[in-house]
């Protein structure tokens, strides 16, 4: 029987640790001019430290009982993983080509098959009792070592409501968190730092002219849009009428195999989401955003994986575009549910 963890930070972490890894060493390295560790005909590739860090993960795993050991594992293994599947290419090419140009979009759907998936097994179904009630065992560590947080004691209490109630284990669980005293929280650097950062986003996303920004980025995009695909009606119907300098620009344009008509195919849809969203932004925010964000994941999901076979890891700059517009429009949307949902000036964007 499969029991569900309910701390999605931990599934959260390991990616994100992941592709910062990534990230990190191909910055570093192209700014070192790629250092190698070893000599004398010996090459210490860190694929064999991505190795080294995933089995020091699994031993905190297998060896240490405490939740921290938990996220402290998903960090390293994050890490890990992240220093493996960067050298991807050097084992999917003869030569040991780690400049193998496919290696960023292979390694960006390898990423985005395990967040889909790890979505999809948190999401596909609420958590049944039984889960609750081992989740909730599973926090108790916590009630054993003496100190409890605030929010272990508030997820405890959900998972227990959930629970078998006639159970006497969730019941004496129950007893047992509601008696408990949380421990004070930490006051260290890094809680100041994070307490810092969050004051700082909110302070921008509160900000009246935070909605426009985000709305005006989608209004140039819809025109932009617009302006191609007339642009290439005009070309097409220039060619049609025997101009040879539009046939010719017809023939350049389609001529791009079949890796220029799926990104072409995407990039037309997102487009027309994009456009539906400006349309719908008179009568209802809620619909066009949700419109925009539909664009966004689409890119993200059908578009960019094929763009990065072409440009290699210099075409995830659009990647993190896609990200912060939908970071933000998922703000946008939370902000919309507390009002609403009708015509609403877009001058009143806030």
């Amino acid at each position: 029987m499969v029991i569900r963890n309910d701390r999605p930070v931990l599934v959260d972490t390991f990616l994100v640790t992941a592709v910062l890894t990534v990230l990190a060493l191909r910055v570093y390295l192209a700014a070192a001019n790629y250092p190698q560790l070893g000599g004398n005909g010996l090459h210490v590739a860190h694929v064999l430290w991505g190795g080294l860090l995933m089995a020091i993960a699994m031993t905190i795993l297998l060896s240490v009982l405490t939740p921290e050991s938990q996220l402290v594992a998903a960090a390293i293994g994050g890490a890990g993983f992240g220093m493996f599947i960067d050298e991807l290419g050097k084992f999917l090419t003869s030569d040991n080509n780690y400049f193998f140009k496919p290696t960023a979009a292979l390694i960006y759907a390898v990423f985005v098959l395990f967040f889909l998936t790890a979505r999809e097994l948190r999401r596909y179904r609420t958590l049944t009792p039984r889960e609750n009630l081992v989740n909730a065992v599973e926090a108790s560590k916590e009630l054993a070592l003496g100190h409890v947080s605030r929010d272990t004691r508030t997820h405890a209490l959900a998972w227990l409501s959930g629970s078998d109630q006639s159970s006497p284990l969730t019941t004496v669980l129950r007893t047992q968190f509601e008696q408990s005293v949380p421990a004070p929280e930490s006051r260290s650097r890094l809680h100041a730092l994070e307490a810092a950062a969050r004051g700082r986003y909110l302070a921008i996303v509160h900000n009246r002219w935070f909605g426009r920004v985000i709305v005006a980025v989608f209004c140039v995009q819809a025109v932009a849009v617009v302006l191609s695909v007339a642009v290439t009606l005009a070309t097409a119907a220039g060619a049609i009428v025997g101009s040879a300098d539009a046939a010719q620009e017809w023939n350049a344009t389609f001529t791009g195999g079949p890796l220029f008509w799926l990104t072409l195919v995407g990039t037309v849809i997102v487009g027309g989401f994009t456009v539906v969203g400006v349309t719908r932004l008179p009568r209802s925010r809620h619909r066009a955003y949700r419109a925009f964000a539909t664009a966004l994941l689409i890119d993200l999901l059908l578009v960019q994986p094929f763009t990065l076979l072409d440009t290699g890891f210099a075409g995830l700059a659009q990647v993190f575009v896609d990200l912060a517009l939908l970071l933000a429009l998922g703000y946008m949307q939370g902000e919309e549910k507390q009002v609403p949902v009708a015509a609403q000036p877009l001058a009143r964007v806030s």
